[in-house]
């Protein structure tokens, strides 16, 4: 190959991808859903349907403690980003591009720089820890006496002074000191006394 056409090759390299790959857009928040019916849309009308394999919006389960109730939210785990796996050539930049909610594509410079598999992984896995937090229950409530089981206060009994279920801990009152004195600990790390 001569200079000339290596440097035509690495160009075309640069703009055109044909592997499905999973790129970042950064989007108007609170406009994630629409951005992706809009592109959706565009897709389809700019017959780019081939090209585009999925559309990701993730979202994350939150939970927190009303009243003694546990309620279960669904929250963005990244408010302002939409996911987009796709190949890229210069057609689905544009439509991408000029897409109302889309601001830009991240890391596109010269070209668009799609998430590495460590990358996409660790977006499956914060997923996935929010729904298995979200689908354990918490078997007591605040005023319970509870018993430690491990740490510095293993084997010590203590009061359930507050629950946080989105961080998974509570502050449990325990008697040192002849004072009360409350520890933050993991919901796991205690259990109910019979």
């Amino acid at each position: 190959m001569q200079k000339s056409e290596t440097n035509t090759w690495e160009i075309k390299r640069q703009i055109e991808d044909n592997g499905f790959k999973w790129y970042v857009l950064s989007v108007v928040s609170g406009q994630e859903d629409l951005v992706i019916e809009n592109l959706k849309e565009r897709v389809k009308k700019q017959d780019l349907t081939q090209t585009v394999e999925d559309y990701m919006s993730p979202m994350i389960n939150e939970s927190s403690l009303k009243k003694g109730e546990k309620i279960i939210k669904q929250k963005k785990l990244y408010p302002g980003y939409v996911f987009i796996k796709s190949q890229m050539n210069d057609k689905i930049r544009y439509v991408i591009r000029n897409t109302p909610g889309v601001r830009l594509i991240v890391w596109a410079e010269t070209r668009p720089i799609p998430l590495t598999e460590e990358e996409y992984i660790t977006i499956v896995e914060q997923i996935k820890k929010s729904q298995e937090r979200s689908e354990l229950k918490i078997p007591f409530k605040e005023g319970d006496v509870v018993l430690l089981k491990t740490g510095d206060f293993k084997g010590m009994k203590g009061s359930v002074r507050n629950i946080d279920a989105e961080k998974w801990t509570a502050v449990v009152n325990i008697e040192m000191l002849w004072r009360l004195t409350p520890v933050v600990i993991d919901l796991d790390k205690v259990e109910l006394m019979s």
